[in-house]
């Protein structure tokens, strides 16, 4: 062929059509091979996790052909930074390489590999096996000298200068003074700063969520602020949380999680033990929100106002407890979003709202919006978002997700780094009791923290099988469990009739086996109670 006739496509030698590759494309691939970067979920396609303050670990696979020496850095920064941080990476074995970084700033970050072959590097490996072999290196030095030569002629100022150093030192000294020159890890460090870097192959940047330390330890309790009362006539308020707050931080908690604290709807309102019917005075479900007196943004009025509740997170916060508010997006039938915005909904050809239902069960207090309805896009969104701004606003920086895996995926992944965005401190747990495959995905679109399966396992190999699955990759880099030990309605089997030990032995398993666990108000009373028991197991989707 020719230099005036294009490359023809050469195939490779198992003669595969998907392998085929050009020559000219040969000719200009990566001579070295990065691979096997972790912590990288789904080839990058989504952020792994880290915390700030705290090491993370990176490993590679790096090779090349022949018996070259390599040099590997592992580079990051913040995605929105052009600054970048270089870690040289040390080799492990086999290939492996491996560094550690500690991010301090919350947000986004990225971070790639850069592997070269490094010519002083193998120059110095093989003086040095033969030198302590007794092998003639006359002319290893008289190499090792042009090396040096033409490391000075790359660079300038103080470098140089040092370089020039070393090349004069050389031309007094004995071999055995030379050998010891070029060994020493000042020279090697001198030229790698010199030397172009040959072969030079990049990664691709990966993405690394970075996340506040209580987004990976944290201990929450959850009361309903309405049953703080000694008065069973009297619905309870969030002053009446005040007198709480030391026994919650004297027992070991910093996160004080609250179910819904909106208005409750009176249509179908749900009585005692689910009755389709309310009695006189029964106060209703607080996951059937909204009411004339407002929706997601509002506050039950017999709950207090929003001054009361700006008094309890300050209060909270003195005492060492965050607040945490629980975002439940379905709403009553009286929510004032029904009215003003009907397109978000779904209705029936009778033009009777869709209900929520799991049949055969039916919760006619309850509407769910549609994400994808004609007139919800994008106002629905853009209104969930704010009401989640508007409480981060108020102090909240924890929300609890009540069912995320019902709502859309692209939906979440949006949201969260939208608010994040704005509020990087912003915590958001996952409630869903699901397939493990849901579960995960919602972890990698950006949930800092997930409900788990931990309520439900009960056997030693069970419990040591699924602790080891978390605390491997893939979960480990996408999925930090919050092993609560109980909910308003789940109450373990194993609990029913163990005994106070039962009780003990499932909070040591929780705070023993991640960093994060929760309970719920009650549970360290340490009773049982055969009439509690979960309606979780007749949940769509539940395990």
């Amino acid at each position: 062929m020719s230099r005036n006739e294009p490359f023809e496509s050469v195939p490779m030698a198992n003669d595969h059509p998907d392998q085929a590759i050009s020559l000219a494309q040969a000719l200009l691939a990566p001579r070295i091979v990065i691979e096997d970067t972790q912590p990288v979920l789904d080839a990058g396609s989504f952020a792994a996790k880290a915390v700030s303050g705290q090491p993370v670990a990176v490993s590679t696979k790096a090779y090349s052909d022949g018996h070259d020496r390599l040099a590997v850095m592992l580079n990051w920064r913040q995605a929105h930074s052009r600054r970048w941080h270089c870690v040289p990476m040390q080799a492990a074995g086999n290939d492996l390489w491996q560094a550690e970084f500690t991010p301090t700033e919350l947000g986004p970050h990225l971070f790639s590999i850069e592997a070269w072959i490094d010519p002083f590097a193998t120059y110095c490996h093989d003086l040095e096996k033969k030198y302590h072999a007794g092998v003639e290196v006359k002319l290893e030095l008289e190499e090792g000298r042009l090396m040096l030569g033409k490391g000075i002629e790359l660079c300038s100022g103080a470098l140089r200068e040092e370089l020039e150093a070393v090349q004069h030192r050389l031309a007094t000294l004995s071999t055995d003074d030379q050998v010891a020159v070029f060994l020493d890890p000042t020279t090697a460090r001198l030229m790698g700063e010199a030397e172009h870097r040959s072969y030079l192959t990049r990664s691709p940047e990966f993405p690394l969520d970075v996340d506040r330390p209580a987004a990976l330890f944290a201990s929450w309790y959850e009361l309903f602020p309405r049953s703080m009362t000694d008065d069973p006539q009297r619905h309870g308020t969030f002053n009446d949380v005040h007198e709480r707050l030391p026994m919650i931080r004297d027992m070991g908690f910093d996160v004080l999680y609250f179910p819904p604290i909106h208005p409750i709807g009176m249509q179908h309102r749900k009585g005692r033990n689910n009755a389709l019917k309310a009695e006189p005075g029964d106060p209703g479900s607080p996951y059937a929100i909204g009411s004339p007196e407002g929706g997601h943004e509002a506050i039950h009025p017999q709950l207090g106002n929003r001054d009361d509740f700006r008094r309890l997170v300050a209060a909270a916060a003195e005492h060492g407890l965050e607040i945490a508010l629980d975002f439940a997006i379905q709403c009553s039938q009286d929510h004032p979003w029904l009215k003003e915005h009907p397109g978000w909904f779904s209705w029936r050809p009778d033009g009777t709202i869709r209900y929520a239902e799991n049949p055969p069960k039916k919760y006619q207090d309850i509407v769910n919006v549609d994400f994808y309805a004609p007139e919800a896009v994008p106002s629905l969104w853009l209104a969930l978002r704010d009401v989640v701004v508007g409480w981060v606003e108020e102090g909240v920086k924890t929300f609890r997700v009540d069912n995320p895996h019902t709502k859309p995926l692209p939906f979440w992944q949006w949201l969260i780094a939208n608010v994040r965005s704005q509020h990087p401190d912003v915590i958001f747990l996952a409630e869903a009791f699901t397939k493990p495959a849901m579960m995960a995905r919602l972890g990698k679109v950006g949930y800092a923290q997930s409900y788990t399966y931990f309520t439900w396992r009960n056997h030693k190999q069970e419990l040591r099988e699924y602790f080891e699955q978390l605390n491997q990759p893939p979960w480990s880099q996408c999925y930090r469990p919050n092993f609560f030990v109980n909910t308003p309605d789940i109450n373990p089997f194993f609990l029913h009739t163990s005994g106070r030990a039962g009780f003990l032995i499932r909070a040591a398993l929780a705070t023993m086996g991640s960093g994060l666990w929760g309970m719920y108000s009650g549970f360290e009373l340490c009773e049982g109670c055969l009439l509690y028991t979960s309606d979780a197991a007749d949940e769509e989707d539940s395990v």
